[in-house]
């Protein structure tokens, strides 16, 4: 039988560090190595039962990266690492006026998520104007009636094709 000194020798103190080490850098990874996406629209945007109508114009830059400019019914999805990102948005108000907006930080929640750009510029908080980004498949083309179709069929032009065995 084996003494408490030997089960508890340097080499068991070294593979415990290790897999320690393992599952910290794995949660580490997870919240921080993730990516996410973040689609930045410039649409109408109904808020809390407050519709907010589209810029005619905006400026958009995401921590401090590539600015990007809107135009009305624009959506563009950047791909955004970590959890807390900065935004800074320059626009056009109504008198052409060219508005520059403080930096404001946000966090992404989801791994889809969009970004309402009337609705910051309108003042609201930027928690709001965050919401989980689903995409909708497409809709499945009507079936048609089986019986109906069979009629209907159009000749391709090589005559009848069947063969007799």
């Amino acid at each position: 039988m084996k003494s408490a000194k030997e089960i508890f020798d340097i080499r068991f103190f070294v593979r415990l560090a290790c897999i320690l080490l393992i599952i910290a850098l794995a949660i580490f990874l997870y919240f921080y190595g993730k990516q996410r996406t973040v689609y930045i629209d410039n649409w109408s945007a109904e808020i809390n039962g407050t519709r907010y109508s589209a810029e005619d114009w905006a400026l958009v830059s995401v921590d401090g990266g590539e600015t990007t400019e809107f135009a009305p019914r624009m959506r563009i999805g950047v791909p955004l690492r970590g959890r807390t990102h900065t935004i800074k948005v320059t626009y056009d108000d109504r008198s052409y006026n060219e508005i520059e907006l403080p930096e404001v930080e946000f966090t992404v929640e989801y791994d889809t998520s969009l970004l309402s750009i009337p609705a910051l510029v309108a003042g609201v908080p930027v928690e709001d104007c965050i919401s989980e980004f689903i995409i909708q498949p497409a809709p499945e083309p009507a079936a048609e009636d089986p019986a109906a179709g069979t009629d209907d069929m159009m000749d391709a032009g090589f005559g009848d094709m069947s063969m007799e065995i």
